[in-house]
This record gives structure tokens, C-alpha cells and sequence, in this order.
């Protein structure tokens, strides 16, 4: 019955082979203080976390960034980190306007399959006054050198790197890929933003479109019954992602062909980040690779697809969802399934 409502295209995993040799030598510690100081002078002292994420595996660590500048402690970046360096290391960014809630349950089963797993929190998100970040001339910039700070930081946690995230996070962390192809092992995709909505591709190519997109903007209200999500996407960020994505385009055109392997999870009915740009990475790779293609039939939004019902019940699964063409937040009804495929990638 999954054959019908799924689309697995691309199953071609063998022959994906990482390197064995190991470049940790830090100390858990270590990394950990480097953690703590990528992010305080951005959201102040560290505090014990009030809802602190808490893992079945007494043996494994959490490291989770609390702050008072943070809406709640759910918008804080983490780690989730095993005694020591793993095979690989996965390093996730979420997507606009949302926080590294929207990555955990995928960061917990990617751990619980023996991996360890840094999620981080993009400048502009997670706190009560987030606008002079969203609307600065710099945001690309701000974007691109955070996610550089925190992929370095989580090197030496694993004998190979993984990149990936949710859609403005998977456009962030495949722009990476293609700046760092010495790097990076692996990239995974969950509804990323390597193209947008029609509309949005037109509007970004009006002259004076960002200064226009700040006044649209306005105070840019924060306040939403999710408490994981601002209620809307800024204008002004919006068409940063697209200039993103526009380099990534031009970076596959310059290039010969992709030799790291991709897992990429997308649904059919996304609107919000059509699945022909996963389509299009996907023509230029040359290594084995894994398109999770969820069918049209399922009606899995956007923003959905990275949620498990534990996540949807916590943050209220009446919530409304005006950023996505979706009517309700919804678990992504075969999330078991997509992140069956996520392990099984990483294995090999």
C-alpha cells in the first residue's frame, strides 16, 4: 500500500563509501564551549534549559543553547551527542521563519541511529525581535557565514560530514556543499528551497524589491499561537533565499557534476517549494542518491513534512498554517518511513 502513496525514485544507495579516517581530536567539551560561544553574543548567557530535550539514552549527551533573548527554549540550537566521534556527523539548519524545533524529531532518529547531530538557530529567528536581522543588507552574509561557523564547529565530531536541513536550511546547506565539495559526505533535504512559487521567482526580479519587501514587512509581528514559528515569512528575507538560490543555479551550471551522495525528501503537493528543484540538483548528480518523493494523493504540505505527531501535539494540532497551502498543521503521515530511508542512507 506505501507503493501507491509514495514514490521512492532513485533508490540507489550502494556505492556510497565515506572515509573512515578520523579528524577529532577535541574534546567533547570543547566543542561544547565552542558551541556556547558561536551563539551567546547573539542571544546572551546560556541558562538552564526550563523544557530541556530529554533522549531515552542515559549515555548520550544534550547540549541545548537556552537564553532569555529566545522566545522559549524550543527555538534553541542543539546538539545531540554521543560518547565520542561517530561515523558521520549531521549538521541541520531549519527553514524561514521557523526554529530548530522543526528539526528534532529528524535529529533524534538520525541519532538514535548512532549518529551525532548539530541543529542551529539562523540569525533572524527564534527571538521576540527578530526584524533589524531579517531586513539587514548583510542577511545573506549573516546566513552563509553562521552556517560555515557552525559546520566547522561540528567537524571533528564525526569521521565524515553531513550537511542538510529544511527548506531555506537545505538551500543554505547545499550552497555550502557546493562552495566546500572537499568537505562535505553527504547532503539531506527535507522540502528544500532550491526553487520558489512562481509568483515569488517574478516579484524577486522587480527593480528595488528588497526596499519595497522592508516596508511591506512592517514591525513584522512575532507573536503566533506556534510558539516554533513566527506567523509570517518576511518579504525581505524571502527574496535573500531567492538570490541563494539563484547562486546555487549558477553554481550547477558551472559545474561538472555532483559526486556526493543526496538524499532528498520532497512532496509532490508543495507550493510553497516546488519539487522541480530537487529535481533539477538531482540532474547533476553523479553519485548514488535517494529521492523520497511523497505522492500528490497524501496532500503533505510544506511545512509538514519534517513533523511527527508528537511534534504536531505539542505545538496544537489546530493550529492554522497560512505559510504553506496547507489549511491545518498536520504530522507528515509517512515521517516513520521518510526517516527509515534517512538511516538506511547514511548507512552505506
Amino acid at each position: 500500500m506505501l507503493r501507491l502513496l509514495v514514490r521512492l525514485s532513485v533508490i540507489v544507495i550502494c556505492g556510497v563509501s565515506f572515509s573512515s579516517s578520523s579528524t577529532a581530536d577535541s574534546s567533547l567539551d570543547t566543542i561544547s564551549m565552542s558551541f556556547s560561544q558561536l551563539h551567546s553574543p547573539r542571544l546572551g548567557a546560556n541558562k538552564t534549559c526550563v523544557q530541556p530535550i530529554v533522549l531515552n539514552d542515559k549515555n548520550s549527551r544534550v547540549i541545548q543553547y537556552c537564553a532569555n533573548q529566545l522566545r522559549n527554549d524550543g527555538n534553541a540550537p542543539f546538539m545531540l551527542l554521543h560518547q565520542g566521534v561517530t561515523t558521520q556527523v549531521v549538521v541541520l539548519l531549519h527553514g524561514l521563519s521557523d526554529s530548530p524545533y522543526y528539526m528534532r524529531s529528524i535529529a533524534t532518529t538520525l541519532h538514535e541511529a548512532g549518529y551525532n547531530v548539530v541543529v542551529g538557530l539562523l540569525p533572524g529567528h527564534g527571538v521576540d525581535e527578530p526584524i533589524k536581522v531579517l531586513h539587514s543588507a548583510e542577511l545573506a552574509t549573516l546566513w552563509r557565514d553562521y552556517t560555515a561557523q557552525l559546520i566547522q564547529l561540528a567537524q571533528p565530531l564525526g569521521d565524515n560530514l553531513v550537511i542538510g536541513g529544511f527548506s531555506t536550511g537545505g538551500a543554505l546547506a547545499t550552497d555550502y556543499m557546493l562552495d566546500n565539495l572537499s568537505q562535505v559526505d553527504g547532503l539531506m533535504l527535507f522540502s528544500g528551497a532550491l526553487r520558489l512559487a512562481d509568483n515569488a521567482e517574478t516579484l524577486s526580479k522587480i527593480p528595488f524589491a528588497k526596499w519595497l519587501s522592508r516596508m511591506i514587512d512592517g514591525d513584522y509581528a512575532t507573536a503566533s499561537l506556534n510558539p516554533y514559528k513566527y506567523p509570517e515569512v518576511s518579504n525581505h528575507a524571502a527574496l535573500v533565499l531567492m538570490d541563494i538560490i539563484r547562486d546555487i543555479r549558477q553554481k550547477l551550471a558551472d559545474s561538472t557534476g555532483i559526486t556526493i551522495p543526496i538524499f532528498a525528501a520532497h512532496s509532490q503537493s508543495d507550493q510553497v517549494t516546488p519539487i522541480a528543484g530537487i529535481q533539477e540538483l538531482i540532474s547533476y548528480a553523479v553519485a548514488p542518491h535517494t529521492l523520497f518523493e511523497i505522492d500528490a494523493s497524501m496532500n503533505v504540505c510544506h511545512a509538514n513534512l519534517p513533523l511527527n505527531q508528537a511534534q504536531v501535539s505539542q505545538i496544537g494540532g489546530n493550529d492554522a498554517n497560512p505559510l504553506s497551502n496547507c489549511d491545518a498543521l498536520k504530522a507528515n503521515p509517512v515521517h516513520h518511513h521518510m526517516m527509515a530511508m534517512a538511516v538506511n542512507f547514511l548507512s552505506k
